[in-house]
């Protein structure tokens, strides 16, 4: 069940929280008994006088919760207060060994049915809200005059000028580009990782679902070798209503791409030669 999944990797995720935030590592040494220098007798220490705890039981596990219900979701899928009772005693039942109070694999896929309409409120909500927020930042730019508007709906700006040739669909570029949200937040970058990306310049198809969004296929060919752009990428060009991994519904993009090199891409193989 997708519910029982998300559950346990909420449960995972905090384990590998403590996990990660442990200041020193794990040591197996015997209690008391300090690893001397080779040749040496081992030297006894004194024992540790425990530090007292900053926080009571009760608020470690309260924080516990919070952080197993943020992994779930509880605020995003707007669960009522009753609801969250509802889980706080299912939660109760699972720790004390009870039974579940209906039979799993007949009330699991209306759970199915109920998280998913929470999903889809959730996911339309955040559809119209970058809807609306793109309009507005898309009429802020038509004030920069240094940014050209394409018959398509996408938006470039030429930071540096190239000198060499526009690549062509079917050609192979390579480019360094950060990718960001029109909040500023990046959500990926070949600079920061000082790995510059090859890909064939192409549009997805069922073929070859690898292909470039539509506003980065499109402004790759405005371009010329060793320049550098800024694209604005609206949704219907880039993820559109959908979205993908880590890409909300109707985000808009924003894409800084320096051009490194073009090249054609090698012959492909005749289906016989497979």
């Amino acid at each position: 069940m997708k519910f029982i999944s998300q559950l346990k990797a909420g449960l995972l995720c905090a384990g590998l929280l403590v996990a990660a935030s442990a200041e020193e590592p794990v040591k197996f040494n015997i209690p008391g008994v300090a690893n001397p220098p080779a040749g040496q007798p081992p030297v006894v220490a004194a024992p540790a006088v425990p530090a007292a705890p900053k926080f009571t039981e009760a608020q470690i596990f309260e924080a516990y919760g919070w952080y197993a219900g943020l992994q779930m979701g509880l605020n995003a899928l707007e669960f009522t207060p009753e609801q969250v009772a509802a889980m706080a005693r299912g939660l109760a039942h699972a720790a004390t060994g009870d039974q579940p109070p209906a039979e799993f694999q007949n009330i699991g896929p209306e759970i199915e049915v109920v998280l998913g309409k929470k999903k889809d409120n959730f996911l339309t909500k955040l559809r119209m809200r970058n809807l609306n927020e793109s309009a507005v930042f898309f009429t802020k730019l038509k004030e920069n005059k240094n940014v050209q508007e394409l018959p398509s709906g996408l938006r470039y700006e030429t930071i540096k000028p190239g000198t060499g040739a526009s690549p062509k669909a079917g050609q192979i570029v390579k480019m360094n580009y950060t990718g960001s949200f029109i909040n500023g937040q990046v959500f990926d970058s070949s600079v920061s990782r000082n790995e510059p990306i090859e890909m064939l310049l192409r549009m997805p198809s069922k073929e070859f679902p690898e292909g470039t969004i539509a506003g980065m296929f499109e402004g790759l060919q405005k371009m010329n070798l060793g320049g550098k752009f800024k694209l604005y990428v609206p949704p219907h060009l880039a993820y559109g209503d959908a979205g993908t991994q880590g890409i909300p519904p109707a985000a808009t993009l924003i894409f800084e791409i320096e051009l490194l090199e073009v090249k054609d891409a090698p012959p492909q193989a005749p289906a016989s030669a497979k």
